[in-house]
């Protein structure tokens, strides 16, 4: 006799405690030990369910993150939204970025800067036309220049440089903490004006 199919709310309370129990390993013992195996002990679960409900570790890592980075998305766009001007709006933006790494840290270096293990699998790369952040950015960028206040060149490439900035200004004083760097609070103010200096187009 066939087993009865799970109800919504069980799959979702079994996808619940599969995340739950990667979570309670990643902070016990750290990533390498986030393993489809220790997960589906953890949970109570067979490995086949692991992958049945999430594809992939990776599948599994990036559900852990989605619910808040899509309210920073949300956040991104309606910061985009009060800005008219377009340098006004990237300047926005770019604070917006920086500020969401100051104020949720942890979130920001779990989410946005996750370095794969060698040995993981690499997933399919999405377009960046996905993502708010560089998508505003760009929108910006190729509004700025049919204004003549912003430079020339390609909005896609001028919009991740834009990104690079702000990421690395969070990024390296985390990943080279053995070095008295300036932390990220002290230094948004001049990456922002310094970004834009770049950016806008001499009178």
């Amino acid at each position: 006799m066939a087993r009865p199919k799970a109800s919504p709310e069980q799959r979702a309370a079994v996808r619940r405690s599969i995340q739950k129990a990667a979570v309670e390993i990643y902070r016990a013992e750290g990533l390498s030990a986030v393993s489809a195996r220790a997960v589906a002990k953890k949970a109570g679960v067979s490995v086949g369910t692991i992958y049945s409900y999430f594809g992939d570790l990776t599948g599994l890592g990036q559900s852990l993150w989605e619910p808040q980075i899509a309210k920073l998305e949300t956040h991104f766009r309606e910061t985009a939204a009060q800005h008219e001007e377009p340098v006004a709006r990237i300047e926005a933006l770019l604070r917006a970025y920086l500020d969401f790494g100051i104020e949720q840290a942890a979130l920001y270096k779990n989410a946005l800067m996750f370095v794969r293990p060698g040995a993981a699998e690499v997933p399919e790369k999405r377009p960046v036309s996905e993502y708010a952040f560089p998508s505003l950015l760009k929108d910006a960028i190729k509004q700025g220049q049919a204004d003549g206040t912003i430079i020339a060149g390609d909005p896609a490439l001028l919009a991740q440089l834009l990104w690079s900035g702000v990421h690395g200004a969070l990024a390296l004083p985390v990943n080279m903490d053995r070095v008295d760097l300036v932390p990220a609070e002290g230094l948004a103010n001049q990456v922002v004006g310094n970004l834009l200096r770049t950016l806008t187009a001499t009178p």
